[in-house]
């Protein structure tokens, strides 16, 4: 099992060997590449990891964790350009790899933000591009320069779009190779191959990690900001909540206010059938007393009348007559007492009018 380092403090590269860099998203066959180069058995994981007791064809590797694997790609990307920035000699050759048949457009997205955020377009220059699960039989010849069968091979990568974009970046610096692990002789080829091209493969220089400052500084303030971002949609997530609380409160008081109002207005209305009620009973009861007073008034007048005409009868006898019955004012008292009443009920039925008339314009 190799170590595992955050940093090249503690790895020491012998200077006569190329320092080779494997670089990629999962399953690529990176790490299984790194596996079949140096002997080991590294699992996949998501940490930057290297062998230096075990080096061939003059070179040590350098297993990378995967891009677009791990949920905090920023993290990812730091870890690996910090590693980077570390190795002060800088890297000879850096193996990209992805998997034949399988090139999409998130690879490619991937592809172009690691070369232009992370490495720069200066890293094409020391760049090999690994095409990973090539299972057709003629491995050993499409990975022979002008081979027909590579011219052949080559060209229909090129008529894809997505491959056509990488595929230039790397000046015919491609190899195939086949690592499945049920296939030992195609396993041995394909190591052969790699061996073969870092032997061929001359860079004019070094790829200087010391370049990648720029872009560790912007991938750590890319980090800072998504970080403030995700507080930022904390924050409006929260708000949100609180505001749909609110609005739904608010859909509450409005619903009661309506209710109130409706209630209101029932309340109303039912005011002013008790109102008219009221007003026409009243009516109706003044309407009864005023035609019981003029029945009233009627029967006095008729009693005055009476009266009246019994005056007149008295007043007859008492000039026929020097001596008159005291017993004959008795009808005369009744008759002046009748009066009175009927002056008393006048005064009442001027009074309820009056009181009556008054309740009728308050109502």
């Amino acid at each position: 099992m190799p170590p595992y380092f955050d940093n090249a403090d503690s790895v020491t590269f012998r200077k006569r060997e190329k320092l080779v860099a494997l670089l990629g998203r999962t399953d690529t066959g990176k790490t299984s590449t790194f596996n079949l180069m140096t002997g080991l058995s590294q699992p996949i994981g998501n940490r930057i990891s290297s062998t230096t007791h075990q080096c061939y064809s003059y070179s040590n590797f350098i297993d990378t964790p995967g891009f677009g694997d791990t949920r905090d790609s920023e993290a990812s990307h730091l870890s690996l350009i910090d590693f980077f920035i570390s190795l002060s000699s800088g890297i000879d050759i850096l193996l990209y790899f992805i998997r034949y048949g399988a090139m999409n457009s998130t690879d490619l997205d991937l592809f172009v933000d690691i070369y232009k955020r992370i490495l720069s377009i200066e890293a094409y220059s020391n760049s090999c591009l690994v095409i990973t699960d090539y299972s057709l039989p003629n491995l050993e010849q499409v990975n022979i320069n002008e081979h027909e069968e590579r011219k052949y091979l080559l060209k229909q990568l090129h008529d894809n779009n997505k491959y056509s974009y990488i595929l230039d970046k790397f000046d015919n610096r491609v190899i195939f190779i086949d690592i499945s692990p049920y296939d030992y002789k195609r396993r041995e080829l394909s190591k052969e191959i790699i061996e073969k091209f870092l032997h061929s493969f001359q860079p004019i220089k070094r790829f200087n990690c010391q370049n990648l400052q720029d872009a560790y500084r912007l991938l750590r303030r890319t980090q800072e900001m998504e970080i403030l971002c995700l507080d930022l949609k904390t924050q409006i997530d929260q708000l949100t909540t609180q505001n749909q609380h609110l609005a739904h409160l608010y859909e509450q008081q409005i619903r009661h206010c309506k209710d109130l109002e409706e209630s209101y207005q029932r309340s109303i209305k039912q005011l002013e059938r008790i109102h008219e009620q009221t007003l026409l009973t009243i009516e109706n009861n003044h309407l009864i007393t005023i035609e019981e007073m003029k029945r009233q008034e009627f029967r006095i007048c008729d009693e005055v009348k009476q009266v009246r005409h019994q005056l007149e009868e008295i007043e007859h006898e008492m000039e026929r007559s020097l001596t008159f019955n005291v017993f004959s004012y008795i009808p005369l008292i009744h008759i002046v007492t009748n009066i009175m009443e009927l002056n008393t009920k006048r005064r009442i039925t001027q009074r309820i009018r009056k009181t009556l008339h008054s309740k009728k314009k308050v109502l």
